[in-house]
């Protein structure tokens, strides 16, 4: 993100909470912070956020982070989980390192593959299901 997106971001967050204030000293410290981050990333997080159950928190950069390694996949839990399940999938070696992040062509699959298991999980639930019971199939095909 540029220091324009930034204060874009602000600005939106500022609508939610009266106490946010877009100004120079506050874009360019946040802009040190989410430099890196994608703007619409950032944007859906904010939104997320104020939308979400952690509205009551103060916003703060680190919500945006959060949001963004959780969604990216690129925290250290993250990375080591689509490893694991890289692995007994067949994806990569079972030599490749616990910590190193998924080449490209491996994470799409595992995406891949993981989708259309909740998808089936969810297909095949609705057969089962009570009425007025929703279908919540969590993390169903995300293999620890």
């Amino acid at each position: 993100m540029n220091k324009v997106e930034v204060g874009q971001v602000l600005t939106i967050a500022s609508g939610f909470d009266r106490f946010i204030t877009v100004d120079r000293v506050t874009t360019e410290a946040w802009f040190l912070a989410l430099g890196g981050v994608d703007y619409a990333d950032a944007q859906a997080a904010t939104v997320a956020h104020f939308t979400g159950p952690l509205a009551k928190e103060t916003f703060s950069v680190r919500h945006i982070l959060n949001a963004v390694a959780v969604s990216s996949r690129t925290s250290q839990a993250a990375i080591e989980a689509d490893v694991r399940s890289a692995k007994a999938r067949g994806l990569i070696e079972a030599s490749w390192p616990a910590r190193t992040p998924l080449p490209a062509d491996a994470a799409d699959a595992l995406y891949t593959l993981r989708e259309g298991e909740r998808r089936a999980a969810a297909e095949r639930f609705e057969f089962d299901q009570i009425e007025g019971v929703p279908v919540d199939v969590g993390e169903v095909g995300m293999r620890a």
